[in-house]
């Protein structure tokens, strides 16, 4: 019979993508293995999971964060208690095995469900900084995966943490990072894209521009109506050769023409710059829980890979000079390469799978 492995949480791109990634490194590494999805109908998973052809089940929940007192009672007096119950009622007929929350409000009620249905539960943390439900719900786990090792230290028992790094698509770690004559800046501002960066790099670009520094931009914007035009007239306004798009499927490609990465640093974007050992300048998204992005980035800093600008600091003229020191700089900019491939733990798949196996019962 095979064994069952649910995977719950999304809400975002950094949960939702961490997920899949774990199913693919899962289904490729053990032999016989059913893998299902809860998540929300808000999030992102509502309609990436369904066009994978995955097995989901979506929850009606809404987040807590940043809600006022009522629609924080509403969800954890109803919401949750009812979604708590859909999911055991599924359960009697497709029991799991074990249950791997990876974040996100539908992890919270896939965790609850599987701590009082006896099923074990395995926690992913993506980000340098744990999320309150992981640091409360971790006592009860078997094992919590760590994206970042200074995740550790959030811990006061972590005799059940394992460093496992962040499990990026496995056609990344064969893009090379390489200098090119006519330097290249990829922006990326996350699944749902940056409006901060899609207004503030087009105009540090034409600063550049008016300097007659020569070099071009691939920037994806994020959905968003108009947000592609809106962006590609900036750049054509200066004469800077721009591709915008609202997202790629194709990010190897962007990668292999990329000499400098600009972006919020969301676990999954640091995981993946280190490992193309692409150089970067991070913009950490400032209003982030626990001001996680910054802490993701902070040890692709301390080891010269890439740099951080707060936002509140982060104006034109600030991003402009520190374009200018890196971007037409190839010594620095393979420097900083070299430093971001160091930071790459390029088994984490396995690693993840190692965890899991002995839980799974499945030979090692």
């Amino acid at each position: 019979m095979s064994k069952v492995l649910c995977i719950a949480g999304g809400g975002t791109g950094g949960h939702v993508m961490p997920a899949l990634a774990l199913a693919d490194v899962v289904r490729s590494e053990i032999a016989d293995i059913d893998v299902t999805f809860i998540g929300a109908t808000r999030g992102l998973e509502a309609t990436l999971l369904p066009e994978r052809g995955e097995q989901v089940m979506l929850l009606d929940m809404h987040a807590v964060q940043g809600v006022g007192l009522m629609q924080k009672m509403k969800v954890l007096l109803w919401e949750l208690p009812k979604s708590v119950m859909q999911i055991r009622s599924a359960w009697k007929t497709n029991k799991p095995d074990v249950l791997v929350g990876v974040g996100g409000y539908a992890s919270v009620a896939g965790v609850l469900a599987a701590l009082t249905s006896r099923i074990p539960v395995v926690l992913y943390e993506q980000n340098a900084i744990p999320g309150l439900v992981n640091r409360v719900l971790y006592r009860f786990s078997q094992r919590m995966m760590l994206g970042f090792a200074s995740a550790q230290t959030h811990f006061t028992n972590t005799n059940n943490t394992v460093v496992t790094g962040n499990v990026v698509h496995q056609d990344l770690y064969g893009v090379k990072y390489q200098s090119h004559d006519e330097p290249c800046v990829l922006i990326m501002g996350g699944s749902q894209g940056a409006m901060f960066l899609n207004e503030t790099v087009p105009l540090a670009c034409q600063n550049l521009a008016r300097q007659g520094k020569d070099f071009r931009v691939i920037h994806l914007v994020g959905a968003g109506e108009g947000r592609v035009q809106a962006v590609q007239d900036m750049y054509d306004k200066a004469g800077i050769e721009a591709d915008v798009q609202v997202f790629s499927s194709a990010m190897p490609s962007l990668y292999n023409q990329a000499s400098l990465l600009i972006a919020r640093a969301g676990a999954m974007t640091v995981c993946e710059a280190a490992a193309v050992g692409m150089p970067a300048l991070f913009v950490p998204l400032p209003w982030a829980a626990d001001n996680h992005q910054y802490f993701n980035a902070l040890s692709m800093k301390k080891s010269g890979a890439a740099g951080i600008i707060k936002q509140k600091t982060c104006d034109v003229a600030r991003l402009t000079q520190e374009l200018n020191q890196i971007l037409f700089n190839p010594a620095k900019l393979l420097a900083m390469s070299q430093a971001a491939k160091a930071e790459s733990i390029e088994d984490a798949g396995l690693r993840q799978v190692a965890v899991l196996k002995p839980i799974l019962e499945v030979k090692a």
